[in-house]
């Protein structure tokens, strides 16, 4: 546990010199999540988490099931190879259509988080609100590029 405390104190002592250079935090656990960094507000670390506050709202990751943490430069949703829809997530006529319940986040194409919503199994979620462009839409292990 020792190691894990040492390591995130030597991470955030460097944070704002690597932050000048780097567009996103990536927390590798049992899969990756992408955070943009404009929208972070402090990273803690207390009683064995990492907690990440952002504008939109805390990402808890227990510091057991970090495999890794890391700055990228690089846009890491690699939209031209994302799927148009998945099994679980279809945009049709201005609605995205879920089959499943999960926390449902939605980024535009520069990496910033634009909506994050707890759906239920058979949503059919409006994004009129959003403007026109290309956006990330991820639930679960599902990721799929659409344009609006």
């Amino acid at each position: 546990m020792k190691k894990y405390v040492l390591a995130a104190m030597m991470m955030m002592a460097c944070a704002t010199t690597w932050a000048d250079k780097y567009n996103f935090l990536t927390v590798s656990t049992t899969g990756e999540e992408y955070i943009s960094l404009p929208a972070i507000q402090k990273i803690t670390f207390a009683d064995g988490n990492c907690v990440v506050t952002t504008t939109t709202g805390d990402y808890t990751y227990p510091l057991s099931e970090i495999r890794k943490m890391y700055f990228s430069v690089d846009d890491p949703t690699a939209i031209e190879a994302l799927p148009q829809e998945a099994d679980n997530l279809q945009y049709r006529d201005g609605k995205l259509k879920v089959d499943g319940d999960g926390m449902l986040r939605i980024y535009s194409s520069d990496g910033a988080m634009v909506r994050m919503a707890n759906v239920k199994k058979g949503a059919n979620i409006s994004l009129d609100s959003l403007k026109p462009g290309l956006y990330i839409v991820n639930m679960g292990d599902k990721t799929i590029k659409l344009t609006k």
